[in-house]
């Protein structure tokens, strides 16, 4: 999907506040007997902005993913990955697919009911431990490939999320970069 668009600094995949947040992804929304699911923007009281919140009893069957398309590929070559996210004190997970330079895909499952990694050869299963209220996360895509699979990073595929949570936004970096460092557009609080 990016492959030959240039890579650097921040490329934004999800901003809440925009247009058309959900522009370049897919969504899954399935009820079940335990109740309805729903993936809708919705104003935020803590921030007083617009979040996408993404609510469903069952993971599997309510969810975002990026490519739209499945047969896709993002190909964000920023090894990075940052995302804006609320503890909504229910379940809550992702996966991000990533190519390593032996041209395998390696996903990553991250999900806070996990609690304690599982680590196979083309998934790991990590645990994610969420503060209450908002969450500002980096997650480092190439130290996390070399450490679990003794491979080199070389692109994210694809990203999946899953109910239950609020997303602010999800962006890729070619850094780390503090809060405080972010432009004013990709801050929580202004």
């Amino acid at each position: 999907m990016l492959r030959g668009v240039y890579q650097s600094g921040i490329l934004t995949v999800l901003n809440s506040a925009s247009t058309d947040p959900l522009a370049l992804w897919g969504c899954k929304q399935q009820d079940d007997a335990a109740g309805t699911s729903t993936i809708e923007i919705v104003d935020d009281d803590e921030i007083g902005t617009p979040v996408l919140s993404i609510q469903g009893s069952e993971l599997s069957k309510t969810y975002i993913a990026c490519p739209r398309s499945p047969t896709s590929a993002l190909a964000i070559k920023l090894p990075y990955l940052v995302l804006v996210l609320k503890n909504t004190n229910q379940l809550v997970g992702f996966e991000v697919e990533a190519m390593d330079d032996r041209g395998q895909t390696r996903s990553f499952w991250i999900a806070n009911y996990e609690s304690s990694p599982q680590i196979h050869p083309r998934l790991s299963v990590l645990p994610l431990r969420l503060d209450q209220g908002w969450n500002h996360m980096t997650f480092d895509l190439a130290r996390m490939t070399r450490r679990v699979y003794g491979t080199q990073y070389t692109e994210t595929r694809r990203i999946r999320f899953h109910a239950s949570t609020r997303l602010r936004f999800i962006f890729f970096a070619d850094r780390l970069i503090s809060e405080e460092d972010l432009p004013s557009e990709l801050r929580l609080y202004y």
